[in-house]
This record gives structure tokens, sequence and C-alpha cells, in this order.
């Protein structure tokens, strides 16, 4: 394993930070040194290199004067310093040196001196002689016994619940913790979340078409009746290098209440996932995606006495509810799965999977630590 990365294997690494994020050049990094570092140091070290690449171009990579490990020193000649040393300037060292160590605000530890008793190691440093008879005590934590528990729902949960989820669940089985402290324990204990990752969104709207918002940001009615829906672009293995993925979500409990997957980004995609909803008589929220103003959705809708209700154009937060559901998924997920090199099916395994999971496993702080599943059958 090399101790150091070489300078076409950084160029490489920031290479894909800036292409791919983070994450991804994180994992390029342990690939090449396989290791367990601190990953926040690791993140920071990545950034830093990147913008010294863009700031000096090769020159970033050039050793400086004086960097680099020191040249192992020999101290083969000290025996016979040693023999040409007289007495007094012996004495003379001797002294010198055991004051140095009384001055140490750090005592130093003489225990690799194997000829010198432990009363006289106590007198050389000026300490009671009993002190040195004391045995260090590992400093013991209130909540170290908690690292097994926390550590196995940090990892059955994909390493997305973070201090707050976990506090949620230990309180669940009667386990009561701060969450702060919590948090302390868990970078101690080297269990970091993966992070989500910025994203530029692409479609297209409509903004011909006029329908006034029913919903004014009301994302915690009384009643549960609205459905918001969008679709989103997943990187793919795919003839349009996309698939696309169409969800509803109820306001109220956070449910995905349905959702498809397609090649395509059409009419048919909206049709397929309203026809998955189990309701009638509510609110149909979206934004301005030329999908929804098509007469085929809306004519649908009306079967089932379903309000149509846009949001602003280009304002993403009158739509936030399925927003956040599209960032939880890639943030947390697919973003760490490289989905550009995944056929269509294997995508589809695992949105499925995130979705029950989401659904049924992850706790919301809005739904005062319920899942979505739990509060719609409490509304139901």
């Amino acid at each position: 394993m090399p101790k150091q990365l070489t300078k076409q294997q950084w160029i490489n690494v920031i290479e894909i930070y800036k292409k791919q994020g983070i994450s991804d050049a994180v994992k390029s990094y342990l690939k090449i040194r396989k290791h367990n570092p601190n990953l926040k140091e690791l993140r920071r070290w990545i950034r830093k290199k990147a913008k010294l690449l863009d700031n000096l171009g090769m020159e970033a990579f050039k050793s400086k004067k004086g960097s680099g490990r020191l040249n192992k020193r020999d101290d083969s000649d000290i025996p016979q310093i040693i023999n040409d040393l007289t007495e007094e300037q012996k004495n003379e060292i001797l002294e010198h040196w055991i004051k140095e160590q009384r001055n140490k605000k750090e005592k130093e530890n003489l225990n690799t001196f194997d000829t010198l008793t432990k009363p006289l190691k106590a007198k050389i440093l000026g300490m009671h002689r009993t002190t040195m008879y004391k045995k260090a005590v590992a400093r013991k934590y209130k909540f170290d016994y908690l690292r097994g528990k926390v550590t196995d729902i940090f990892n059955k949960n994909n390493k997305i619940f973070g201090s707050k989820r976990i506090t949620a669940e230990l309180a669940e089985e009667g386990i009561i913790i701060d969450e702060r402290t919590l948090r302390n324990y868990m970078v101690r204990w080297n269990l970091v979340c993966l992070t989500r990752q910025k994203k530029k969104k692409m479609e297209n709207k409509n903004t011909d078409v006029k329908f006034e918002d029913l919903v004014r940001r009301n994302f915690n009615p009384e009643e549960d009746n609205i459905i918001a829906t969008d679709v989103s672009y997943i990187p793919a293995d795919a003839p349009e290098n996309f698939v696309y993925l169409s969800v509803t979500i109820s306001h109220k409990t956070k449910m995905i209440e349905s959702w498809k997957l397609s090649q395509s980004n059409n009419t048919q995609l909206v049709l397929d996932t309203i026809n998955g909803l189990k309701r009638k008589n509510f609110i149909f929220h979206s934004d301005h995606g030329f999908q929804y103003s098509s007469y085929k959705v809306l004519d649908k809708l009306k079967t089932i006495n379903a309000k149509t209700s846009m949001g602003r154009v280009g304002n993403s937060l009158d739509n936030r509810e399925v927003e956040y559901f599209f960032g939880c998924l890639k943030g947390e997920y697919l973003n760490h799965l490289a989905t550009a090199k995944m056929k269509f099916n294997e995508i589809h395994k695992y949105i499925s999977e995130y979705i029950e999971w989401y659904n049924f496993k992850r706790k919301q702080k809005v739904l005062n630590w319920k899942t979505p599943a739990s509060a719609s059958a409490i509304n139901s």
C-alpha cells in the first residue's frame, strides 16, 4: 500500500471530485489508500488539493524545500562520545538534563531506562516515589455501552440516520440520551452520515397555462386531502442517459402513495402514477411541468374528482414536500450508488427498497418522530 498518493493519482481524485462530487472522490481515494481515515478531514484535504490545483496548476504538487519525512538519525557514535567525556562534563550534562525534566509540564516517561529504579526516577523528576507506582486508568465514558446498539441502527439504515433519529429510535426502547450527547459519541465512534450533494434540476415548464395555487404552502393541513407530485431525472445506463421517477406524496402524512419509473418523461408516466392512487376528492398539486397541463392528465383528474393546483413558476418551495423527498432519495441513497452505470431494472429495485424504507422506517421530526406509514394509519 503506498504511503502517499502520486501526482497522477491526486489529479484523478480531484477530477472525480469536480465531476461527481466529494463522496465519489473519497471512495476513489480509499481504493488507493486502504485505511480508515477521519472522513471529515479527508474531505477537507481533497477540497484543499483541488483549490491548490486550480490556483497553482501543477506547481501545487511540487515538493517544497524542507517538506517530507526527515532522514533517519544515526546515533551509532553516541557510545564513543560518552567515552570521550570527562567526569566533570558528564556531571554537567546530567545536571542540565535533570533540571529540564523537572521544568517540563508533561513529565517524561522514564520507563525506557531499564537501569533506573522507580524511587530514583521519582527523585530525578522531583516527584513522590509512590506516584511512580500508580497506573494510568483509562477514562470511562457513561454511554459507551450503547456503541454496539447505535452502530447496528446506523448500519441497518444505510448510514443515513444521524443522532436525532437514532435518539428517537433509542427512546422507543426506553433508552434516554440527549441528542447532542449522542452526536459527540458518534463523532468519537467515527459514525459519519453520508452527505447530500447539490444537483442541478432539469425540467420543461409550460408557462402558458395558469392554474390557481390552492395549497399556498400549507404543508401540514388539518385534513389529509392534498397530494403533491413531481418528476425527477436519475442518471442511468439508458437510451436518454436518464430514467424518470414520478411520485405522489401526502402533505399531511408525508407518505409516498404511488410512484412509477420510466425511460421516457411523458404524459403516460404521470397518468400511470395517478392510476396508482387509491383515493378520490383531493387536491392534486404540482409545478408547471408540461405533463400536468396536458388534456389527458386534466381529464383523468376530473374522473376522480381531483382539483388541479399549481405553484408559482420557478418557485420550487411551493412544491416543497415532493422536492424534499427527491432530495432525501438522491442525497441519502442514489448519489452513493453510481446509478449512471446501472440498467433500468437495477435502479427500479433500489428505488423500491428506498421507498419501502422511507414509508415504514424513516422517522421524521415533523411527524413527531413517527414514520409516514404510522402517520397515515392515524389519519385514515
